[in-house]
Order: C-alpha cells, then structure tokens, then sequence
C-alpha cells in the first residue's frame, strides 16, 4: 500500500532532482479540478470531481499499479488504485467542501471511483451525493486544507452542468471566499500536513476558490 507519506516522499525526490531545492516550500504537488454538475429532473443530484494529477504522482502511481504496462487499468487494478492510493483521500475529506449559507460540510463517501492514463497523466472521476440540498444555490470547493497539495480549477470548461433547460434555469460563478482562508508554512518539510487555524508570523494565507451554483424551477407557461 502506497502511504500518504510515501507518495509525498516519492514526488519530493524526483522534484529535487529534476528541479533543485526550490520546490522544498509548500504546496509539494497539484492536481487539476474540473466539476460535473447532474439534476434529475428538478433535482439536485450530485456533482463528479475530475481530477488530473501533475506528472510525477502520475508516474508513481502508473509504475505501482498498471501491473501488464498496456498504458490502462483493468478491472483489478482499477480496485488496487481505488484501495491503496485513492481511499486515503478520506482522511483529508476528499478535497471536497460543501456549503449553503453558513453551513459546511464534507462527504463521507464517494462513488462511482474510476482511475484513467491520459498522456501519462492520472485522472480520478468520482460521484459526490448532493440530493440532500435543495435551491436556490450551494457552493462547493476543491482543495487540500494543509495545503500540501495544490488544486487549481481548469482552465477550459472547469464547470460542467448536466440539466433540463425546460425545467430549470442554472448558473455557476467562481470566485474566492475569504471567509474561510488557509494558513500554510511555505517552508514546510515533505512530510508537513499542519492544519492551521489561524494565522502566526511566517504563515502564508490562500484563499480557496468556490463554485458557486445557482438553480431554481423554470416557470411553467400559462395555459
């Protein structure tokens, strides 16, 4: 089973070689977001995360668990990722914040999990459960609060909405909110996951992006 630590441990040696001691400071990795929005009907059913990783986890996970080297995953493999690399996620509330108005949470489980190869990169696709949240908007954000792992959104069509125009009129924005800041050492070591709470001399401050969904019943033309 690959560790958090040891995946941490893997990208730093080979951030080091390839690219020197600059990359001791924090954030030590990155993946890639994208969001796929899905109603049934009227509503809310739920969102799949999409996640490209940068390519020397990629590489790692490639060269632990794509066992024949075909370039994809078989049915087995697929298992092996999902238990010895993805699972671990859980830990860190899968990247994946949850909020209506005041209120946050975070998934207890995910769906739907398939690992991919695309051009030697890594990509996770897995279903987050959003039928308990009814409109008129949620906001929900993907990022690493030790900030060890860096999750910027795509840059083409970070947001996908799956939904009836005839039932629904549906809108997203992205936008910082900097009421719930993250403080991180930007000198942390590779093995440095030190949540934060709040700031102290040397902290760095990020802000994490939402995605902000707007959504509410089309209405039904007059007779």
């Amino acid at each position: 089973m690959i560790s958090r630590l040891a995946l941490k441990m893997t990208f730093m040696t080979l951030a080091f070689f390839l690219l020197g001691a600059a990359l001791s400071a924090h954030p030590h990795m990155s993946l890639t977001s994208r969001f796929e929005f899905r109603w049934e009907g009227e509503k809310l059913s739920g969102v799949y995360l999409e996640w490209s990783f940068d390519k020397f986890f990629s590489a790692d996970i490639i060269r632990a668990y794509d066992a024949n080297r075909d370039g994809k995953f078989d049915a087995r493999e697929q298992k092996n990722v999902y238990q010895k690399a993805f699972i671990y996620c859980a830990e860190y509330k899968f990247f994946t914040f949850i909020r209506q108005g005041d209120k946050r949470a975070n998934p207890t489980e995910v769906k739907d999990f398939s690992a991919a190869i695309r051009d030697d990169i890594i990509v996770y696709r897995f279903f987050v459960d959003l039928s308990a949240y009814a409109g008129p908007d949620i906001h929900l954000a993907a990022y690493d609060y030790t900030f060890f792992c860096a999750i910027p959104y795509a840059d083409k069509d970070p947001v996908a909405l799956k939904y009836d125009p005839e039932l629904l009129d549906v809108s997203f924005e992205i936008g910082e909110n900097k009421k719930y800041p993250i403080y991180y050492n930007p000198q942390g070591a590779a093995d440095d996951t030190t949540i934060y709470y709040a700031w102290k001399k040397g902290l760095l401050t990020f802000y994490p992006k939402e995605v902000h969904i707007r959504f509410e019943k089309r209405p039904k033309p007059l007779p």
